[in-house]
């Protein structure tokens, strides 16, 4: 083939697009946010004069760009289009949003048909993005869109690309270069400045259409190609950016499927949706508009696309459950599919939560990421931990895929099960910014549906994938296991106050919850809607590049300013519940306790007299003695450490605090500076700090493996080479750092409920570490409570327990269940996992003994031999809000304070006998102490057996004045339970996540029995008749 003449000739035809243009070289320009910018009766007399060609912006900036565009003759009755060149900007026409601008998308169409004297008003509100230098306006101008040509164009470019992926020798490139100098004839002896090349395109692309559609090719394999647009809610933006990218990407949009019948669109996240209808109504009533035609398909249905390692298992149900609610209420859609394209890692509980809430299928494309292993399966049936199957799709294309023939042919020539199954799955469209799908998109998908060399490939949607594929998927391959990412491993622990602040409204929506529904049962108001509103904030803040730490540091000021917001609501909400049963006294020497959980508990509360009194006796509402120890004294106030016991679950217990005439003598423990005798334990430290003996007087063994330290400070230089807020660098071991100097040693409390020794550590840069060091007299948890103040860049620090067992496998909570990992690992697979992420504990354990650690907010951990470490900070630089794979802010993440407390807990058998998420669970809610007493009995309102059955949701129903009870079997054993009704209900019924499909269960003399199978998820519904 003639390359020259087809290269000239290709640059003619692309002149052509735009036969007739008006420059637009003068704008009205303002700065900032202005009200009303985009409408026409905007006086901007005062705004400034810009030129095209002249830089704006800088670092974040807002600017208008205004212009009144009369029709002139020569462009009347012409399709009429604006062609614009900005990084980023919103088109407002006539005062409406119209179209999104980017490098992606920079012709508009303003009418399919000019009118003379025809008046538009543009109004762009251009971003600038996070780049140091200013931006350009580089062009603009109107014109006449000639549709033909830019097809022809379109074609020809994405026909020359196909060429260079067939074989230069083979009988399909022969053919295709046939049919383009067929089309390129059409142009002989044709001159471009002739009236009649018009028409040599129009009978080109004639030409060329019929010659595809005549071509026979014998191939197989189908691929399904959706158009999408990935937009991360935060990342190298803020939310407040996000808003406008949702305008843009979805104006974008619609405006394709008004000029392509044949277009669709897919877009994900309720949280999206919600942010567009609030500001962007003209642009949301749209979406509903094509959502009736069919032509706009709502997917996803989680409320945004989180973390699926760190929320918690509740969490990861109210994803669903507002998600799926939005999505019915706005659109009557039942979401089916789960779309999960970018999460960093995908939890083994998964699979359960979505057949539990109608979903189907599972779509994702981060595990092609895999640093080490090669994924083996792209279309597969995975099984979750309780045996539940869903269907799953990992295309071998990522979020990068375009319609161009290099990624159809690696989406079927990778595609992994192309023996058992003729279907996969292709995305396209620009993400995060990029506006999603382009005219060039939807043209080339009409040259490429039946090209040469390639799958036949066609517009359509993920749930006709699915449902097409599901037609073939019985001799689809099973994966039973987690989805682990090798890959982004850091994100476990980068900003470490992220996930204490997570792990706090998680146990504070669950506390204030189960208050208000106790409330609520009584005769109060159950507060749903304020509720609601602080569950969707956490939501948002689970988001996969928030929660694991992984956006530019101006998003984390709206973070932080979230979680406050969701605590302050807990505070008042909980305050208000409270009233319904606590009588205040102004004496400040009575005192209730609360048990949020569901089992019968002895535990211990803090509680705060004013008296200057040296001795205190405390009592229950028996009179029965409560003990207790004077743990502060300042300025007339006590504070006092009591050990409430034997509190029901979700009861309240009266304590009574009363001041002694003599001072009481007390027993102390043994306690020094460099050994600790308690009733469980005597532990030993050497001259650093560290605990060189644990030894349990119980089981009457050493818990510390000989001739190593326990309780060790590692720290490590932690510089991957991409990716640095998000990876773990996999050679840190080797760059170990001898960072912190032991200071000393301090007795602070000698009990006799609890001994309390602070420990400090410093290092030459500033960081230090306070760590008080408790045990106790009634638990056999020892807790490490622990302050530090963080100045180290690209550095990680863990905790390491050596411990005196011999176990195989390590075992760790995961949301609803627990899994295990070779403590020597020796394939592939298991060396991946050098960190692993877990929820509250992780644990080693050998016949009739072990040890779990527990931790209050800190999700990663690794296990080597008989060694468990916990990863406790690490602190990579913030993203590089340009370009974050390779570069890096200035910045460094988790600079300052940090508060955290992990725990040991010895214990008889393994973590199941041991009773250990019980014991993590009492770490992550502490026993409530409200002043006041009990205004009256309060009976409890159910309780349950065996102790393997959790409670992890006590609220009220959406739909009813019911209650919901969310329970699961945590011990992977098949259990007939039982639920003792302290109050007698109207109904008990079990239904799906999403509290639909009702079944009755029948109450014998206030019992019911449920069977659970293991880590079956279970959701009760109850109604009670309501009282004041």
């Amino acid at each position: 083939m003639n390359v020259p003449l087809y290269t000239e000739i290709l640059g003619h035809i692309k002149d052509h697009i735009y036969p007739n243009s008006v420059p637009l070289p003068h704008w009205r320009m303002k700065e900032g946010e202005v009200r009303d910018a985009a409408l026409p009766s905007l006086n901007d007399k005062r705004w400034k004069d810009f030129y095209v060609t002249q830089h704006w912006g800088g670092y974040d900036k807002t600017v208008w760009f205004r212009q009144l565009v009369t029709v002139p003759a020569n462009l009347a009755g012409r399709p009429l289009v604006l062609v614009v060149d900005l990084p980023e900007g919103l088109l407002f026409v006539n005062g409406v949003p119209h179209h999104g601008i980017d490098s992606n998308h920079r012709e508009i169409l303003l009418t399919q048909k000019a009118t003379r004297n025809e008046k538009f008003h543009l109004a762009i509100q251009a971003y600038s993005g996070r780049k140091k230098q200013p931006s350009c306006f580089t062009s603009a101008f109107i014109a006449e869109s000639n549709a033909d040509a830019r097809a022809l164009y379109n074609a020809l470019t994405t026909l020359q690309e196909l060429e260079t992926q067939l074989d230069p020798n083979g009988n399909e490139r022969s053919k295709l270069q046939e049919i383009l100098l067929q089309t390129i004839a059409c142009f002989d002896s044709v001159s471009p400045e002739s009236l009649t090349f018009r028409h040599a395109i129009t009978q080109a692309l004639d030409t060329l259409r019929k010659a595809l559609s005549n071509s026979t090719v014998d191939r197989r394999g189908f691929v399904h190609l959706i158009s999408q647009s990935h937009i991360d809610v935060v990342w190298l933006w803020t939310l407040k950016e996000t808003e406008r990218k949702c305008a843009r990407t979805f104006s974008t949009a619609l405006r394709l499927m008004d000029e392509f019948p044949e277009f669709n669109f897919s877009q994900s996240q309720p949280f999206l949706y919600q942010l567009t209808q609030k500001n962007y109504p003209t642009i949301y009533n749209n979406i509903k508009r094509r959502v009736k035609d069919g032509r706009w398909y709502p997917v996803g249905a989680m409320w945004v696309e989180p973390d699926c390692n760190i929320p918690n298992g509740e969490s990861l149900v109210r994803q669903i459950l507002y998600g799926k609610r939005f999505f019915k209420r706005e659109f009557d859609i039942d979401a089916d599919i789960l779309w999960l394209p970018d999460t960093f890692g995908y939890s083994w509980a998964l699979p359960q939560l979505m057949l539990k809430s109608g979903i189907k299928y599972f779509y994702t494309t981060k595990l092609t990421w895999n640093d080490t292993n090669k994924f083996p399966h792209n279309t597969f049936w995975w099984e979750g931990i309780d045996g539940s199957k869903v269907l799953a799709h990992i295309p071998p294309v990522g979020l990068e895929g375009q319609v161009a023939a290099a990624f159809l042919k690696k989406s079927w020539d990778a595609f992994q099960e192309k023996s058992r199954i003729e279907h996969t799955a292709q995305t396209f469209g620009f993400g995060d910014g990029g506006g999603g799908p382009t005219k060039h998109d939807v043209e080339a998908t009409r040259v490429l549906t039946n090209a040469a060399g390639l799958p036949h490939s066609f517009i359509s949607t993920m749930r006709e994938f699915f449902e097409t594929t599901a037609r073939q998927a019985t001799q689809l391959p099973t994966w039973r296991g987690e989805l682990y990412l090798e890959m982004h491993r850091g994100t476990y622990s980068t900003h470490g106050w992220v996930k204490r602040a997570n792990r706090q409204a998680e146990s504070n929506l669950y506390a204030t919850e189960l208050l208000s529904t106790l409330a609520m049962v009584h005769g109060g108001k159950y507060p749903q809607q304020e509720l609601e509103d602080a569950w969707k904030l956490l939501l948002l803040n689970q988001f996969h590049d928030i929660v694991p730490g992984t956006a530019i540091k101006d998003a984390y000021k709206d973070v932080c300013g979230d979680f406050t917001e969701i605590n302050r609501r807990c505070e008042t909400i909980q305050a208000k519940a409270f009233q319904k049963f606590v009588r205040r006294r102004s004496a400040g020497q009575s005192f209730v306790v609360f048990n949020s959980l569901s089992w019968t508990r002895s535990d211990y509360a803090t509680v705060t007299v004013r008296s200057r009194k040296r001795s205190f006796t405390v009592v229950d509402r028996e009179g029965n003695s409560v003990p207790s120890q004077i743990i502060s004294r300042d300025k007339g106030v006590t504070t006092l450490l009591c050990h409430a016991q034997n509190i029901p679950p979700f009861s309240f217990k009266d304590i009574f605090v009363r001041p002694d005439e003599a001072e009481q003598r007390t027993e102390t423990w043994n306690v020094a500076e460099k050994e600790i005798d308690s009733t469980f334990y005597l532990v030993k430290f050497n001259d650093n700090g560290e605990i060189r003996s644990m030894y349990d007087k119980v089981a009457k063994r050493e818990i510390v493996r000989d001739g190593e330290r326990a309780n060790l400070f590692q720290t490590f230089r932690d510089m991957p080479e991409r990716w640095e807020a998000w990876e773990i660098d996999p050679k840190y071991e080797q760059k170990q750092l001898t960072l912190f100097n032991f200071v000393g040693a301090k007795v602070i409390e000698q009990g006799p409920l609890r001994s309390r020794i602070r420990l400090r550590f410093a290092a030459a840069s500033g960081s230090h570490i306070s760590q008080d060091i408790m045990l106790y007299n009634h638990s056999r948890r020892i807790d490490f409570a622990t302050r530090v103040h963080w100045q180290e860049k690209q550095t990680m620090l863990k905790v390491a327990f050596p411990l005196n067992i011999s176990a195989e496998r390590a075992n760790y909570e995961i949301q609803f269940g627990a899994l295990s990992h070779p403590t020597t690992p020796t394939s592939s697979w298991d060396k991946a996992k050098f960190e692993i992420p877990h929820q509250q504990w992780c644990d080693l354990s050998e016949n009739g003994y072990g040890v779990s650690l527990l931790n209050d907010c800190k999700y990663g951990f690794d296990v080597k031999d008989s060694t468990l470490r916990l990863t406790l900070i690490r602190s990579p630089h913030y993203p590089h809000p340009v370009e974050p794979w390779w570069l890096h802010d200035e910045e460094a993440t988790d600079q300052g304070s940090h508060e955290f407390t992990y725990a040991l807990f010895p214990h008889e058998g393994d973590w199941r006998v041991g009773c250990s998420t019980q014991r993590a669970r009492e770490l992550s809610h502490p026993l409530l102490v409200v002043e006041g007493n009990l205004s009256h009995s309060i009976p409890p309102l159910f309780s349950l057996s065996p102790e393997n059955i959790a409670v992890d949701s006590i609220k009220k129903a959406e739909d009813s004045e019911a209650i919901v009870v969310r329970l699961h079997e945590a011990h992977g054993v098949k259990t007939s339970a039982t639920c003792s009704l302290g109050i007698t209900p109207q109904s008990i019924k079990e239904t799906n996540l999403l509290e639909e499909q009702p079944t009755e269960l029948i109450m014998r003399d206030g019992h019911v029995t449920i069977d659970f199978n293991p880590y079956e998820i279970k959701t009760l519904i109850i109604a009670f008749s309501i009282t004041d």
